[in-house]
């Protein structure tokens, strides 16, 4: 776990934790605030600001934050929960006993811990949702080498240029995931940081590549990325970073856009099935298909996945919207 706050409030959380040692180990204290390290000599390694606190979360992903200052305005307490909520972590907070009824926490001598913010697929849905991502990915990449195959010589005998066509896109907890599909473009034509968005009628797509796309077909070798654990069968969809919509990148214009990178990335999701599949003009259905990506989040069931995944073959046989 790591701790925020370093005054004498995150210290007393601190050296209550080493009680346990068998239980907790305390990776770092992170404050933006350094006054409080001239109060106290803290026993754990000051790490940085909440800056830091996210950066360092990308690399080494802690179980659980504890948010320790127990004094808080409502307005900083408002501005540090915003920023860390997007990490897919348990998020906690040490409140004076006075300020909180013991029996909702865990007792420490003079503070409470209370959960604020639960990790989404903990405990046994982490394992269900672990092993439908590799059941299925299995089976499907075993009934579908025909098609690949398929595919495959087509898009040779269409275009010069590889088969395959990797681009980076956003992943768990933020991270960079290169996701596989099949090249639906002329090699040369081709865009990998996805800021030119795809048109109807498009000249940069192949005649294969129109096909491919309209059916959806070039997602399938995402399931090799479902596979290596870097997605999942269905999830909120994987953005490339410089994604725009309106005349901003989708971060800065949606707030709070990040929560819905605390799941791997799916090959199909809630929002595409509600409609939101393909290209997003305006910001209000960009937030609208955010809604979706979190509500999936926070009501996942394996249920709900498999209406998602019957939900998304009815539309790709019987629909055929085109996707550009």
């Amino acid at each position: 776990m790591v701790i925020v706050g370093a005054g004498a409030d995150g210290e007393k959380v601190a050296r209550w934790l080493r009680q346990a040692p068998d239980r907790y180990e305390i990776l770092g204290i992170f404050d933006d605030r350094t006054r409080g390290l001239n109060e106290v000599r803290p026993s754990a390694q000051y790490l940085g600001n909440l800056d830091d606190l996210l950066a360092f979360c990308r690399r080494s992903l802690p179980d659980i934050i504890i948010l320790s200052i127990f004094s808080l305005s409502r307005e900083r307490f408002l501005g540090i929960f915003q920023k860390i909520r997007v990490l897919p972590v348990d998020i906690d907070i040490a409140l004076k006993k006075s300020d909180f009824d013991d029996e909702n926490g865990a007792s420490g001598p003079e503070f409470s811990i209370v959960l604020i913010e639960k990790q989404p697929l903990s405990g046994f849905d982490y394992v269900v949702k672990f092993l439908e991502d590799k059941i299925i990915s299995i089976l499907l990449l075993l009934f579908l080498s025909p098609i690949f195959a398929l595919i495959a010589i087509l898009i040779k005998c269409d275009s010069k240029g590889p088969i395959f066509f990797e681009q980076m896109r956003y992943g768990f907890n933020s991270n960079p995931i290169p996701v596989l599909k099949f090249r639906t473009m002329y090699t040369t034509m081709s865009d990998p940081t996805g800021v030119q968005k795809t048109v109807r009628d498009d000249p940069r797509v192949t005649r294969i590549g129109r096909y491919l796309r309209r059916y959806s077909l070039d997602e399938l070798p995402q399931l090799w990325n479902v596979l290596a654990g870097q997605m999942s069968i269905v999830g909120p969809r994987a953005h490339v970073a410089s994604m725009r919509v309106g005349e901003g990148i989708y971060e800065d214009v949606v707030k709070n856009y990040l929560l819905r990178h605390k799941l791997h990335p799916g090959i199909t999701g809630l929002a595409q099935v509600k409609g939101f599949r393909g290209e997003i003009k305006a910001i209000k259905d960009a937030r609208r298909r955010l809604s979706y990506d979190i509500f999936y989040i926070n009501h996942w069931s394996l249920w709900l996945d498999l209406k998602i995944i019957i939900e998304t073959v009815r539309i790709v046989l019987f629909k055929n919207e085109d996707t550009y």
